[in-house]
């Protein structure tokens, strides 16, 4: 996945947010350059894309020398917005969980790939149906590479 800047704001201040790697569950990210390995939890009853996870109380790698305020949540995409279906970083295609004409449900695994010597399995964006599918299982794929598109119902 190529890393990803986001400013988030969280009352008056603004924080900036290098997303380097996220894999559906854990994301290495940078908040105002310290780096964090966060874990990615879905919120109970939410309806809208995003995931929320949880920062960590001390940075992965190395401790701050200044003490800024952390925020408690960071949203982060979970899934491309739209119908299509795209890769999150560059891999190895290992299942098709769906077919053509199948009723999908959002946030529910539609394709499994190995990516960092990790199997990821990559959610559908929205409840629908699938309409194509762009990719079979051995091929390798490119980050934003679309897999497959599901039209909302």
């Amino acid at each position: 996945m190529t890393a990803k800047t986001f400013e988030l704001s969280v009352g008056d201040k603004v924080y900036r947010v290098d997303v380097d790697k996220f894999d559906g569950k854990r994301a290495l990210l940078k908040v105002d350059g310290k780096p964090y390995e966060i874990e990615v939890k879905e919120a109970a009853g939410t309806v809208s894309k995003p995931a929320f996870v949880s920062m960590p109380p001390q940075p992965a790698t190395h401790k701050a020398t200044t003490a800024a305020p952390e925020p408690p949540q960071v949203s982060v995409p979970s899934a491309p917005s739209g119908g299509e279906v795209t890769a999150p970083m560059p891999g190895l295609i290992l299942d098709i969980m769906v077919a053509v004409g199948d009723h999908v449900v959002a946030g529910r695994p539609v394709v499994k790939m190995e990516a960092m010597k990790m199997e990821n399995e990559i959610p559908s964006p929205l409840s629908g149906t699938v309409k194509a599918i762009a990719v079979k299982a051995g091929d390798h794929v490119s980050t934003d590479e679309t897999l497959m598109v599901i039209e909302e119902e």
